[in-house]
């Protein structure tokens, strides 16, 4: 069984937001941080099970509530600069899978052929032609990275080398960018092997025990931005359940906000990087509630979908797409398929029908050696559609927003990266801006906390694609609701 890959970050001033209005309600009120009342019961509940961290579990609980304000601030500033590892880990695996700078196949760590154990000399065979597939793919990579042109992941990744000191304009420079993204490989590698083997050593081919190991799985590794279509076809699939269930009604979803949408840069299963970089959550779920009729009647009153986040690249790709929006310029999304993945039918049939309800079929396109590799489609978005979004700058682990409660919060892909105060203190912010009785769809097991009062009502497993040789792939959508105050 193989869970679909759970994830997300302006290291800027405290409770700065950034907004756009566009045709739509926009946020008006500034994030502020979690105030010590607030988190007052976690923290004196993981006070008694250790688990807060040292600077705050040796203190009383007098001194927690003095030494908050500074503590959450720094925490805040620690959560950001997260950001960075992530962007770096992207560039790592973009170098790993991208196929627009390079024709050399894939090359994917640890892999080796065959259903049996392979042996000593397999591995090492294996490892060596990795090394030199990795050599190679690199070579092609600092190509690209010394005259980048006008491509904006080429821009990106040589501008982030930049601000660590790496420098292209030289043999020796260049050099030195080897040196390091090869020392990035290896980390990445080092942090992929810890992961694999925490997971070993507790699931034992128990799904859900693997579940449950696998959300605070990435809470020491940089914020990652990755994304893919699979989580929104799981999030239609809960929704369609909870209205069948009465827990969802026509109508209710008015205000709905996303925490850490994500922003495709490289996919990092198959590397597709033929298109512009793109947010594919925002749409995805404004494109569900509309097919489920759980928007406001009127198509011209939302619904809003408020995308919650502190990535500066996240923040002002929204921006601008919604700044084109008021130009009348909608927003492409492309849609690639692998070929070689056993889709279920109505997985292929969400694929097939993914848009119809914020925007059309567009013409979609790709290199042919790419092609040969996926199905592919493309949608265009309507402005209006894009109008629907607006975009704030907040920490979930350490912020909320008091102004009008949202009806529903979708966090796919993101809690995983946190620890169990993190976790803990992100669900009471979560909370807090829903609406009583409201919902939290999120693909992550809560954190052991008796303290908080959101609480999981039922988890549904989607299962996207089955293949008797290998491990399904899979999620699992928890769905927790607020306190009925």
């Amino acid at each position: 069984m193989r869970l679909q890959s759970i994830c997300r970050r302006w290291p800027a001033g405290a409770g700065f937001l950034l907004l756009v209005t566009a045709g739509v309600a926009a946020v008006t009120a500034p994030a502020r941080y979690v105030r010590y009342a607030e988190a007052a019961p976690i923290l004196s509940e993981l006070a008694v099970t250790g688990a807060l961290p040292p600077e705050l579990s040796s203190l009383t609980s007098a001194q927690r509530e003095a030494a908050w304000p500074a503590w959450i601030e720094r925490h805040d500033q620690e959560v950001r600069a997260r950001l960075e590892q992530g962007d770096e880990d992207t560039i790592v695996n973009w170098m790993l899978f991208g196929t627009s700078f390079t024709s050399k196949p894939r090359a994917i760590l640890g892999a080796v052929e065959g259903d049996n154990p392979p042996s000593a000399a397999d591995r090492e065979l294996t490892i060596r032609r990795t090394i030199e597939l990795i050599s190679a793919r690199l070579d092609d990579l600092l190509k690209a990275l010394a005259a980048p042109g006008m491509d904006e992941r080429r821009l990106f990744a040589r501008r982030l080398l930049e601000r660590k000191g790496q420098r292209f304009n030289t043999a020796a420079g260049l050099d030195g960018v080897r040196q390091y993204l090869l020392g990035a490989v290896m980390r990445v590698a080092q942090e992929q092997d810890q992961v694999d083997q925490e997971i070993g050593a507790t699931s034992g081919g128990d799904s859900v025990a693997e579940f449950v190991r696998r959300s605070r799985l990435f809470r020491t590794r940089g914020l990652s931005l990755d994304t893919s279509l699979l989580p929104n076809y799981a999030l239609e699939q809960s929704m369609i359940a909870m209205k069948a269930r009465g827990l969802l009604k026509a109508g209710a979803l008015k205000r709905v906000a996303i925490v850490g949408p994500g922003l495709d840069f490289a996919d990092k299963d198959v590397g597709f990087d033929f298109y512009p970089q793109q947010t594919l959550q925002p749409f995805a779920v404004l494109d569900s509630i509309k097919r489920l009729g759980l928007g406001p009647l009127s198509p011209a009153a939302g619904p809003e979908i408020v995308l919650l986040d502190i990535s500066p690249r996240v923040i002002d790709h929204v921006t601008q797409a919604r700044a084109r929006a008021v130009k009348g310029i909608g927003y492409s999304l492309h849609l690639p398929l692998p070929r070689a993945t056993p889709w279920l039918p109505e997985i292929r049939r969400y694929w097939e029908t993914f848009g119809n309800q914020i925007g059309a079929p567009a013409q979609a396109s790709a290199p042919k050696t790419v092609l040969d590799q996926v199905e592919l489609r493309a949608v265009r978005a309507t402005p209006a559609a894009v109008g629907r979004l607006s975009v704030a700058n907040l920490n979930i682990v350490t912020q909320r927003l008091d102004e009008e409660a949202f009806d529903l919060v979708i966090a796919t892909n993101v809690f995983i990266y946190y620890d169990v105060l993190e976790q803990a203190l992100a669900m009471t912010n979560v909370e807090a801006m829903l609406k009583p009785g409201a919902f939290l769809l999120a693909n992550v097991a809560s954190p052991p906390v008796r303290a908080l009062t959101i609480r999981p009502v039922d988890t549904l497993t989607t299962v996207y694609a089955r293949d008797p040789s290998k491990e399904n792939i899979l999620d699992f959508i928890v769905w927790y609701q607020a306190h009925a105050q």
